[in-house]
């Protein structure tokens, strides 16, 4: 048929070509594009954290429990780290909803924390840097946590609920106007104020003081704008 001729296999590819060419090729301003995005990034998660932390009771703190170095703790979930963020950039400010996980590799032990984060972008307001691939942000944010890992000796899992504060860098460097390929350094300080003994008969008890609990999670992340 005429339709399979050369010329418009030709002129065909040309078009597909052009197109994809507009979705990778560089744009004349490299810095983020304003709009909505989102974000995956992938990584490890190292945690550390109190053990043997005190509870509060009805008749007091409780000092000794048995294996309370390791029934009560809060140094679990180092492992695989997911970051799932959404965000939107006005100039150089972006509010983004971070979904925030990371646990061992066996999935024995970890902790959620969805928050609220501000994205800042200073090189934005550099006009030297208009045309460069590269791009820097620093953030902050605050939200909820909430985690779980499983004693040696007891099927139950045991788990903590709190409150988080999260803050970090990250830097990206422009594939196409659309796509931007980058390493974000996280740092996550949930403050556990609810220590869960049994989920199934609802049992908890709160820290005698805030636990001190830390993740730093460096990791890779893809971003897409839309």
């Amino acid at each position: 048929m005429a339709i399979a001729s050369p010329f418009f296999r030709s002129a065909l590819g040309a078009v597909v070509f052009s197109g994809l060419l507009g979705w990778v090729a560089p744009s004349a301003d490299a810095r983020p594009p304003e709009g909505g995005y989102f974000a995956l990034g992938l990584g490890y998660a190292a945690a550390s954290g109190d053990r043997g932390v005190p509870l509060k009771t009805r008749i007091g703190v409780i000092a000794n429990i048995r294996d309370q170095d390791e029934w009560v703790r809060t140094d679990f979930g180092s492992g695989l780290a997911i970051d799932l963020r959404f965000g939107y950039l006005v100039g150089p400010v972006a509010p983004e909803i971070s979904l925030f996980g990371h646990g061992s590799f066996d999935a024995e032990n970890g902790a959620a924390l969805p928050t609220l984060q501000l994205r800042f972008h200073p090189l934005m307001l550099v006009d030297s840097l208009a045309d460069s691939k590269f791009d820097a942000s620093v953030f902050f944010g605050a939200g909820y946590a909430i985690g779980g890992y499983h004693h040696e000796d007891d099927d139950d899992g045991k788990g903590w609920e709190g409150i988080a504060l999260t803050f970090g860098a990250g830097f990206t460097y422009e594939l196409s106007p659309k796509i931007h390929l980058g390493l974000d350094l996280k740092f996550a300080m949930p403050m556990y104020s609810k220590w869960v003994y049994s989920y199934d008969d609802d049992i908890d008890f709160e820290p005698a003081e805030t636990p001190s609990t830390l993740v730093i999670a460096p990791s890779l992340t893809l971003l897409a704008a839309f």
